[in-house]
């Protein structure tokens, strides 16, 4: 939060207290559509012994990694963001029935790809999927500099708080003076975060678009 005062250094305290003031809120958005996409990605793989999942899961992800590179991903693009071992039981869809079923071991190994293009999204997917990956846990867009769209949404916003001010002035028979205070505050809203179902042959992507909201509070003088 940016918090500006505007009051005069040189008022006194007491008559800061003295003064009628009016607060209003204001928000302005703006939609634009993502530059940028960042997809989570891996593989999983069981055995109940631990040394095979590793291996079969260091495989799969080889497979998954070089998929990519042919795709024109670069090795910069990508980069592990996560690796466990542990057990979980055979069937997990016993419920509490599920403590009786002997463990198996479940490695699990996550890549985060960044993009610069929204369109390279589908094809990275495929690409993942048909080497190996089984587990897409989340695709996300975004912009890579969401600054124009933040100064045009706090813009929108204290336009909307004077448009306020002014309604709520004249219906209240008041008269504005300066303005004393103006806090500004930025939100950033993306799209839901997408999962897809592995099955289907070609994964469709629509980015759709991403929402940049400011808020702004106002504080006028009524004279």
């Amino acid at each position: 939060m940016l918090l500006l005062s505007l009051a005069g250094p040189a008022m006194a305290a007491a008559d800061e207290k003295e003064i009628s003031k009016l607060r209003v809120e204001g928000e302005g958005k703006v939609r634009v559509a993502p530059d940028m996409a960042t997809i989570v990605l891996g593989v999983e793989s069981r055995s109940t012994k631990a040394a095979e999942a590793v291996e079969e899961n260091a495989r799969l992800m080889n497979q998954t990694i070089n998929a990519l590179i042919e795709a024109g991903i670069s090795e910069s693009q990508m980069q592990t963001s996560r690796f466990s071992l542990t057990t979980v039981p055979q069937d997990e869809k016993l419920g509490a029935d599920a403590i009786e079923q002997p463990l198996v071991f479940l490695a699990t190994n996550q890549v985060t790809v960044k993009l610069d293009k929204t369109e390279d999204v589908g094809r990275v997917l495929d690409a993942a999927v048909g080497a190996g990956s089984n587990s897409i846990q989340e695709v996300r867009f975004d912009l890579k500099d969401p600054a124009p769209q933040n100064d045009e949404a706090m813009a929108l916003a204290i336009k909307d708080g004077q448009r306020k001010a002014q309604v709520a002035a004249s219906a209240a028979e008041l008269e504005l003076g300066r303005i004393l205070e103006l806090t500004v505050g930025y939100g950033y809203v993306m799209p839901a975060q997408r999962s897809y179902s592995l099955a289907m042959p070609v994964i469709p992507i629509q980015p759709g678009e991403v929402e940049v909201s400011a808020s702004v509070s106002l504080v006028y003088e009524i004279l």
